[in-house]
Order: structure tokens, then sequence, then C-alpha cells
């Protein structure tokens, strides 16, 4: 990635009326003008070949503050040049610090505005520090850092939407109807026009530009018509000060799935907490369907985690053991201890005896599973009238002290209890209005419109809270949510966070669809901070309960096809009881082939087209041209596939001949023979079969 560039670039130039400075490296360059004591950015350019971007500077910045009664907006207009620093200025980074102040109730509020290139990297970044300021009862309610126009021919990419059904920022929401998804034009990835919510191109000139807001709370949306805008949302008092996360801009060269590609290579370097972990192999509870097809739910103790540890230990490919729904009473997170008498450590020192580590299901906030005791011991914690039509509990506010509690219990999970794993129920991220007069907020009602700004961004920043306090107790823990829609803005927190709940379909459609749905949403995210779906071949609508009852190849076609993305969470879940002896020594084989190859299987890049369910589809698994590609026929005939060496998120190099091998056999590569990229050979694919195609991978 962006291997070539050697050198960070800059000036500071003083010229008649003002100011004119230079940072960039051999991707792109930003130049910012100071005249008459006011700031703003002439030029953004793609080094590429050189060309403008930029139409017009809206705004340099903005911040928006409330207080004594009124909510007021300052830009650059409103503040005057005060002087400028360079605290990195060689030829690995470009730091420019340039300070502004103005007067606001007639009392000096002074700002720094941060531009930084660096050496080796394709993007320069851009902050702002607003400095603690005297006046009291006032508070910063978000800050802008980007607001530009860019020219007309400077369009936003996002993938074509297939779903029914759209988030507001108008990305499609995966999980909902996905039986109902459009697989017309199956090579059609992406629309082209006035929004874009990550990568613009510029027409006709194969290169284009990304874009993130690099913070908690942070935003961002290019629509042509009014620019990119690139916000962080705040309620922080203005006598403390702030300072923002970093507005990203980045450069591509090439067509849009590289912008993208780049995009998600910049999230997992500089911001995921997934990046350096390796994901561990579950047996959950909730996937197992007893015989007679009733589904496990939350029907386990002591017993019968007993009896499964030896059995999942026999199995050899597990890494942990995940307790959902079920393992609670009384308190959340609390261990229920009717189901357990000898306490939760008796089942953690025998599955740590068996290699495994602990997962456990979490919902400290919504209360959407189940009523605690809270309800009646603690009133004063719970948020008014917002009560589950599931459990019938009501809802915990975060701006409680019961905040305190869950932070302890965290911590708890994380040593005491051996968690490798917290799998936190989504519902706890979708902050609830309180109206209580009593919490650590302003109540949020007609009378008070900061008050549901302010739980938002506190609440938001609460629950960070909570993941840091853990993550620091066990580095490798890894903290999964349903969180939809996917924000990308929590991956510094939530190491993965899941897009689908499928699972009321049949094998064979199932990992259809949920194929789909990585192929949608791997443009965005990156694709190992997505976690698989829930639901494997033993959830109870997957088909009869009793595997030894199942067609085999439609179970080997599950298992294999979900390679990459799904078989850490939904490929081992199953009641050993029922599964035949033949299917176990498949598993074993293939999770003994992940193993071996699994950092080819963190990443993702799109091949062919769209799956629609009638023609082959795959999916790349490529570093520095080495991996795998996957192919699959989701059909009961047999069909032919040309092995896509040519496709561009793979970034094969084109001056050299290619050695592939077929490692369906999940042992030994049989070779193919060697193909450039415009070469690769026709594969003859047999019903709902699966195959892996290493690429430069030695014997």
């Amino acid at each position: 990635m962006s291997s070539n560039i050697e050198k960070a670039i800059g000036y500071v130039q003083d010229i008649p009326g003002g100011l004119v400075f230079e940072i960039g490296n051999d991707q792109l360059t930003r130049r910012v003008h100071i005249l008459s004591r006011h700031i703003g950015t002439t030029s953004l350019t793609n080094n590429a070949h050189g060309e403008e971007y930029l139409e017009e500077t809206l705004s340099e910045f903005e911040i928006e503050i409330s207080g004594d009664s009124q909510v007021v907006t300052l830009d650059h207009k409103d503040f005057e040049y005060e002087g400028h620093d360079t605290p990195h200025w060689d030829d690995k980074v470009r730091t420019i610090e340039v300070r502004l102040q103005t007067l606001l109730n007639d009392v000096p509020l002074t700002i720094s505005l941060f531009y930084e290139a660096r050496a080796g990297e394709d993007f320069i970044s851009k902050w702002i520090r607003i400095h603690p300021c005297e006046l009291e009862d006032f508070v910063i309610r978000s800050v802008t850092v980007e607001k530009m126009r860019f020219r007309e021919m400077i369009e936003g990419v996002t993938p074509k939407s297939r779903y029914p059904r759209q988030y507001d920022n108008y990305e499609d929401r995966v999980h909902s109807e996905p039986d109902k998804v459009d697989v017309s034009q199956p090579e059609k990835r992406f629309e082209f026009g006035d929004l874009s919510r990550s990568v613009l191109a510029y027409w006709g000139y194969g290169e284009g530009m990304f874009f993130f807001m690099q913070s908690l709370t942070g935003e961002e949306m290019f629509y042509r018509p009014k620019g990119l805008v690139m916000k962080q949302r705040e309620y922080v008092p203005l006598k403390n000060g702030l300072t923002t996360g970093p507005a990203i801009i980045g450069a591509y060269t090439g067509e849009p799935e590289i912008g993208f590609k780049r995009y998600n290579q910049y999230l997992l370097k500089h911001w995921c907490a997934v990046t350096n972990k390796t994901l561990p192999v579950s047996w959950s509870t909730w996937l197992v369907t007893l015989e007679g097809n009733k589904p496990l739910y939350a029907n386990y103790n002591r017993d019968l985690l007993l009896e499964y540890i030896p059995l999942i230990e026999q199995a050899g490919f597990f890494d942990i053991l995940h307790l959902d729904l079920g393992w609670e009473a009384d308190y959340p997170m609390q261990v229920d201890s009717t189901k357990f008498p000898n306490g939760i450590s008796e089942i953690v020192k025998r599955a740590k005896a068996a290699g495994l580590d602990m997962t456990y299901w979490v919902n400290p906030f919504s209360a959407s599973y189940w009523k605690s005791r809270i309800e009646d011991e603690h009133p004063e914690w719970l948020v008014p009238n917002k009560v589950s039509g599931r459990s019938g509990a009501t809802a915990i506010c975060i701006m409680t002290d019961y905040f305190d509690y869950v932070k302890e219990r965290f911590v708890t999970l994380a040593t005491e209890m051996n968690a490798r794993v917290i799998y936190w129920d989504g519902n706890d991220w979708d902050i609830p209005e309180c109206t209580a007069t009593n919490h650590q907020h302003r109540p949020v009602d007609a009378t008070q419109g900061d008050g549901r700004h302010q739980l938002e961004v506190e609440a938001t920043k609460r629950l960070a809270e909570l993941c840091d306090v853990a993550h620091q107790a066990r580095p490798d823990l890894l903290f999964v949510c349903f969180s939809l829609p996917f924000d990308n803005h929590r991956m510094p927190w939530l190491d993965q966070q899941q897009i689908s709940d499928t699972y009321s379909f049949p094998t064979v459609q199932s990992e259809l669809i949920q194929r789909q749905q990585l192929y949608q949403m791997t443009f965005e995210h990156p694709y190992k901070a997505i976690w698989g779906s829930w639901y494997g071949i033993h959830w109870h609508n997957a088909g009869d309960s009793n595997l030894a009852q199942r067609p085999m190849d439609e179970l080997i076609h599950a298992e294999m096809s979900m390679i990459g993305n799904g078989i850490a969470q939904a490929g081992g879940g199953f009641d050993f009881k029922q599964a035949p002896p033949e299917f176990m020594k498949f598993l074993k084989k293939l999770f003994a082939f992940r193993k071996r190859f699994e950092r080819y299987f963190d990443t993702y890049q799109h091949v062919l087209g769209f799956p629609d369910g009638e023609r082959v589809d795959g999916e790349g698994h490529i570093i520095d041209n080495r991996g795998f590609i996957v192919l699959v026929n989701p059909t009961r005939e047999t069909q032919k596939v040309k092995v896509p060496l040519n496709e561009v998120e793979l970034e094969l190099d084109e001056d050299v001949a290619h050695d592939l091998t077929d490692w369906s056999n999940l042992e030994q590569g049989i070779p193919i023979g060697s193909f450039d990229i415009d070469s690769g050979p026709e594969l003859e694919l047999g019903p709902l079969e699966v195959k892996y195609i290493g690429v430069n991978i030695p014997q």
C-alpha cells in the first residue's frame, strides 16, 4: 500500500498581506492561505495527475457553542490569525499549527488548527484544538473540521443499493428482508452521483479520494451541491477546551474498488481495535438445536456444560465456550446460582483445562431479554417509560451510578471469569430518550434543547469507556456487538460489529444470504471488523436437527462457503451427539486448513458479480500477491467459471505468471498451472461445490 511514498513535503512562506503554507506527500497536497488575518484552504490535489479537486472552501471550520440562552456558530471569518508553529517539520512528518483568536462575550477564545502530512502514507489530516476559555456555562456542541465544495467532475461513489430498506445515511439495511435482495445486474457494483459516505471519484481520470472523521462521535458526508462536511459532535464545557479527532482525506489511483480498499486499509491500520488480534472459534449455546428440533436457547446449566466441555475439547478446533442468554440471574452479569450452584468458576476452570476461554452475552442497560431485581431495588436508575416489549423490563440509564457497577462487572468478566469475548447486545448502544430529572444529564424534553444531544454524546462516551477499561484489563479481549447500523467510528472500542441477524432460512440459502451481505458491506467496512452471522447449520430453521439425516453435500457447502467470515462463529455451533463421524472428520480438516492460512482469511476482496444464487460467486483473500480465491457454486447444476485473476481489488502483479493450486481437499495444493492475470483458467464446479484456489501458495 503506497510503498512508493518516501517524503513528507511542505513549505511556509510570507506573502503580501499574509501567509501561505503547503503540506503533502506523494499522494496528495493541500495549500492554505492566510490573508487579512483570515484562514482558508485554497487547493487540494491528488498528485497522481496533479488534478485540482477543490472548488471552494465553504468554511475552514465551524464551532457550535451553546450558553447564555443561545446557540452560536463561529467560523473562520470570526477568527483572526495570531501566529503559527511547525512542531514537526522534516521529511517524515510535516505538521503546522495555526493559532487563531476571537472574542466571545468580550472574552478571548483561542483555537489551533493543525495540518499534517506523513511520509509513507496516502492521506493528510487536520484537527482542531479549542483552548480552555474563561466563560462559564458555555458548552461546545460540535466542531466542523472540514466543509469544502469540490469541482463538478468529482462524483460520490456508493455501493449499488440492493436491499428494500436503508438507514438515514442511505446505506442498505442488509439484515432487513434479506431474501428480497435485488440481484439484477450482478456485475454492477457502484452508483455514481451526488452522494458518498466514504469515497469520491474524479470522473474520467482513474483516481479519487476517501475521507473519514476519526472520532467516536464523528460524522462525515459528501453531498455534491453542499460539499464534503466532516464534524465531531460534542458536549464539553468551553472552560475545559477540546481537541477533536483528525479529519482524514486520502487519495487513491485506480478504479473505485481501489478507493474503497484504501479506505478500509486506512481504518485497519490506524483505527480498528481488532487489527492485530486473533479471532477465536466459538461453540455457542445459542446455536445448538437438541433432539426433537428444539433450540437450546437459554435452557442450559452446569450439568449440560460439564457434559459438553469434553466433547468440545475432543472436537479439537474450538477456542472459546460461548454462554449466551441464560447464565445470569437477580442482577445483570451476576451468575445464576440455581443453574450454577458451584459458581461460574467451576465452568471456567473446566473449560480452561480443555483449552477453552470464555464468551459471555451481556445486555446490561436496555434489559431487553429479562427483568432483574434492579427494577425494584434501584428505581432511581431507570429510564421512565422505556419498557421492553419482549422482557417487560425497564431500561436502565447509562448516566447513573449504575455505570460504575457495569464497569466493575466488565473487568471481572475479562479477568476473573476469563472472558476472551464479550458479546454485547446492540440494544444498549441505541441510547433511549430519558426524561428523568435525577440522572447525570439534562432532561430530554421540549424545553431543554440540549438534553437529547448531551445524553447521546455523553452516554456514547461512557459506553466506550467501559470498553477501554475492559480492554486494559485484558488486551486480547474482543468486544462484539450487534450494532446497527454498522458504525466505523466505534471500531477502537467495539472490535467487531455484526451486520445481520439472519436466522429463518434453510442451509444453502442462509449461507448465500450471508455472502450477499458481506459482498455489500465490505466496501465500506473492514472485513475483519465484521462479526459473522449467529446462525449456522444447526439452527432449527436450517433443517432437520439430526445432522445425520441432512445431506452431507449441503453441510460441506455451508461450512466451506463461510471459510473467511462466519466459520469462527457459526461454523462450529452444533450438537455433537447428532453429528455423523464423517462430518466431524471433515470439520477437523477444514478448521486445520483455516488455522494454517488464517492471515489470508482475515482479508477480503470482491471478485465476480454480486452473489445471485444462479451463477458462481466468490471472494478473494490475497495479501501481497499470495493467498486464495474462493469459488462457490450455489446451484444444483455443474457450472464453469474463469478464475478471476484480473479483479482489480486483488492487485496481482500484471507482469508475471501466478502459480495456481487447488486446495479444496484441505490438505495439499494440487497444481493447476501458471497464468498471467488476463488468462486465468476455466474451472468446472460440481453441484454445490466450493473450491479454494491457491495463488502463489508454496507446497
